[in-house]
């Protein structure tokens, strides 16, 4: 009954999100506007879409530790008023982090090393957040981190949150990815409720995105990603999967990050740079705007259902891996010279 009424909150929050939505976003007033080449709006448009999941993340969190005996927190280790306490401050600046992002344009180092204090908090002062083996399907064995499960762990949310940021660069590419990743949640009863809470707030946020009346920001990226990446973690675990599993779920954005990346450095450019190199970035050039959802919506979604009905997943991850350089060669793609 306590669930029934909390979802009955939020249903109402986030309708009215939606019933009023210039006056939140003229009340919130953050704008993104059209001043820059790559930047195709018309118009300023509103950042407002990460506060859409900024109160229900909080609604989520508050009613697990005040009417539910923090069930959620206790699957992240969140056992004491101290650790619960840091895990929601942290929680807000990174949050503020991204909001000052796309207040004032912080510099990208300033960014990771920001992000990265506050993951090597949670990680410092959680280990039940850590990764401490990895079971890979490839090599068909676990293999222990020993005392690098904190670093590696806080090192695979920072690249997540990251290439997340890289890879919203569309109305509804980050809606798509997130909510693939709220699906799978579904699958573990632990998770179940938060899953549920994600796909429902990706659903009002993407009904605003596909209108182009809000764009998600640094500060809902930012959020979306840190939160999604230590779910992911504890998914992982809970569920003994293979590393493979989770690679394949944010397979995309991972790939495309790493891709630019390296591509960057080579050519003697700063990784971080911003440019319209990337997938979706030439999808969209060649084949539209609908058929690039479509795509996205075929590269994210199969083979996270393959692996799903099949198994298999070392060979779903590499015949992806084949699948996405065909692909960019196919549209053209040119690595950045």
């Amino acid at each position: 009954m306590k669930l029934i009424l909390f979802f009955a909150i939020v249903l109402i929050t986030n309708f009215c999100f939606i019933i009023f939505f210039n006056f939140f976003s003229k009340f919130y007033n953050l704008f993104d506007n059209p001043s820059e080449i790559r930047k195709k709006q018309k118009s300023p448009v509103s950042l407002f879409g990460g506060v859409i999941f900024l109160v229900n993340f909080s609604f989520f969190i508050y009613f697990d530790l005040f009417f539910q005996n923090s069930i959620f927190l206790e699957l992240f280790g969140l056992s004491s008023n101290l650790k619960i306490f840091l895990f929601i401050f942290i929680f807000y600046i990174v949050f503020l982090i991204g909001y000052s992002d796309d207040k004032i344009n912080l510099r990208p180092l300033t960014k990771i090393i920001l992000i990265s204090l506050c993951l090597f908090m949670i990680f410092n002062f959680n280990e039940r957040f850590s990764l401490k083996t990895i079971n890979s399907n490839i090599l068909g064995k676990e293999i222990d981190l020993f005392f690098l499960g904190m670093i590696f762990s806080a090192l695979c949310v920072l690249t997540f949150m990251n290439a997340m940021n890289m890879f919203d660069g569309i109305n509804l590419s980050s809606f798509l990815q997130y909510f693939c990743i709220a699906l799978v949640l579904l699958i573990d009863p632990g998770l179940k409720n938060f899953g549920i809470l994600l796909m429902f707030s990706l659903l009002i946020f993407g009904y605003l995105n596909f209108k182009n009346f809000t764009f998600l920001g640094d500060s809902g990226v930012y959020i979306l990603s840190f939160i999604s990446g230590l779910v992911l973690i504890k998914l992982y675990e809970k569920s003994n999967l293979y590393v493979e599993d989770i690679l394949i779920i944010i397979f995309l954005p991972m790939i495309d990050f790493f891709r630019l990346f390296f591509s960057r450095i080579i050519s003697g450019k700063s990784p971080f740079l911003s440019d319209e190199d990337h997938f979706h970035h030439h999808l969209i050039k060649k084949y539209g705007y609908t058929k690039t959802v479509i795509y996205l919506s075929l590269i994210i979604y199969l083979p996270v259902f393959l692996n799903y009905v099949f198994g298999y997943p070392a060979l779903i991850l590499l015949s992806m891996i084949v699948v996405y350089f065909i692909l960019l060669k196919k549209i053209k793609l040119k690595f950045i010279k």
